[in-house]
């Protein structure tokens, strides 16, 4: 609102549809597109909706209701102050990424996604996954899931799953530099 004339907020992802004020959670206000689905959460209705919560929920792994989310993947601005909004990993096994902007440090949640991190308990940790740690952590797992593929693609998932077993056999065994060196010699029966 400025002055006495409101403005309304477009969907940073549809670019037409008007914005529409609901209840995302009891005591966190969004806005949600009609359209597309998405929610945008202030960043101070989220930091207050945090203090009413209560404690941190525990993450559970166990849920996964297999919802359709919606990861445009292109990047998008700020409804409300036009900034460019940077895109974060949400990481625990999650493929999407949320979107904040570092000017009214509101967020936007694809179709979805809030419902995703609910089923989980990540909801009251939105405000963790933008800091540098968790995106390092997320970083590394999607590093590890990458490379995992490549070296499934390589060797196929009978090998690699021996390959794996043998390596952590290998990584706890006393005796393990003397194994080591007598895989890797061409021969160690040679004088």
């Amino acid at each position: 609102m400025y002055g006495n004339k409101k403005i309304a907020m477009k969907c940073p992802v549809c670019g037409t549809s008007e914005l529409v004020s609901t209840d995302l959670e009891s005591n966190l206000a969004s806005f949600r597109c009609p359209q597309c689905g998405g929610n945008w959460i202030r960043g101070a209705e989220y930091w207050k909706w945090l203090e009413v919560h209560g404690p941190n929920l525990p993450e559970r792994s166990d849920r996964d209701s297999g919802l359709s989310l919606a990861e445009p993947g292109k990047h998008i601005d700020c409804p409300e102050c036009r900034f460019r909004m940077v895109k974060y990993l949400v990481g625990h096994g999650f493929n999407f990424t949320l979107d904040q902007c570092n000017g009214c440090k509101g967020i936007w949640l694809d179709r979805n996604e809030w419902q995703a991190l609910k089923e989980r308990n990540l909801h009251d940790d939105v405000n963790a996954m933008f800091t540098s740690f968790w995106q390092a952590e997320a970083q590394r797992a999607l590093r590890h899931k990458r490379l995992e593929e490549i070296y499934l693609g390589r060797f196929g998932a009978d090998d690699y799953a021996e390959i794996t077993r043998i390596r952590a056999w290998l990584q706890a065994h006393p005796k393990r530099l003397e194994l080591l060196a007598y895989l890797t010699d061409k021969d160690p029966f040679a004088v």
